[in-house]
Order: structure tokens, then C-alpha cells, then sequence
């Protein structure tokens, strides 16, 4: 519940920072993919596309997607539907609900923490206009 705590927080911090538009008249283009583990769907977290300025995306967009039982994920930049063309580095978060009995306890990782990281993720993606199938899906090791 925190993971999406913070994502709910910063998704509305985006949307007002960049307004209810794309921002800047930049056009989105969908992004769907599907996050697995060992070949098994991760049922839970989200995928984060950072924009990757050492290969030209200077868009102040980061979207996000979540991650649904499935493992399916589709990305949103402020409020609008998918992603600026460009070069992006990857993450992806997912932990195990907060104890309510014990709230405080430090959030167990369904992943390896690595993956939360856009500099150790060793995840990257390149949104394109007509990409091919499978082209945003993520296959990671426990």
C-alpha cells in the first residue's frame, strides 16, 4: 500500500505540475507489455519508464503503468494515455501488501529491489510508433 501511496502521490503531482494534457503538444503513443518472473506473471507493483536524456528523451514525462493479476501493465504520462517516442530507462517495483498489524515493518520485495532502480535495473525500452508485439514486455529472474 505505500508503493501506491507514493505512485497515487506522484501522479497527481504530475498531473498539476504538466496540467490535465500531454504537455508541450508532445504526442503519446501506447504502451502495454507484460511483466514476468521465471516465466510466471508478477501479479502486483508497476512498471516505470524514466526518459533517457544520454539517448536523446529530454521529455519531462515519466509514465507509469500498473501492474495487474495478469502481469499485464499499460502506461499513463500525467492523465493521457501512453508514452513520447524516445529511449527510456525501465523499472519495475512490486511489493507484498503492509501488515496491518504491523505497519511499520519494512515492505517485503516480490522482486529483487535491482529492478526498482533505473541505474541497476539493467531494463531499457525504446516507445516507437509501431512497435513489435512483445516489444515492451519485461522478463525478469527472481
Amino acid at each position: 500500500m505505500r508503493l501506491f501511496r507514493h505512485i497515487g502521490v506522484y501522479c497527481i503531482a504530475s498531473a498539476a505540475f504538466f496540467g490535465c494534457g500531454a504537455g508541450g503538444g508532445e504526442k503519446l503513443t501506447p504502451v502495454i507489455g507484460k511483466v514476468t518472473v521465471n516465466d510466471a506473471p508478477l501479479t502486483t507493483g508497476s512498471v516505470t519508464f524514466h526518459p533517457d536524456a544520454a539517448k536523446g528523451n529530454s521529455t519531462p514525462h515519466i509514465p507509469v503503468g500498473m501492474i495487474d493479476a495478469q502481469g499485464n501493465y499499460k502506461l499513463m504520462s500525467a492523465t493521457m494515455e501512453g508514452a513520447p517516442l524516445g529511449w527510456y530507462k525501465v523499472t519495475v517495483a512490486s511489493q507484498e501488501p503492509i501488515d496491518p498489524n504491523n505497519p511499520y515493518a519494512p515492505p517485503k520485495h516480490l522482486i529483487s529491489p535491482k529492478y526498482g532502480v533505473p541505474g541497476t535495473s539493467g531494463l531499457a525500452a525504446e516507445v516507437v510508433a509501431s512497435p513489435t508485439p512483445g516489444a515492451y514486455d519485461f522478463k525478469l529472474a527472481k
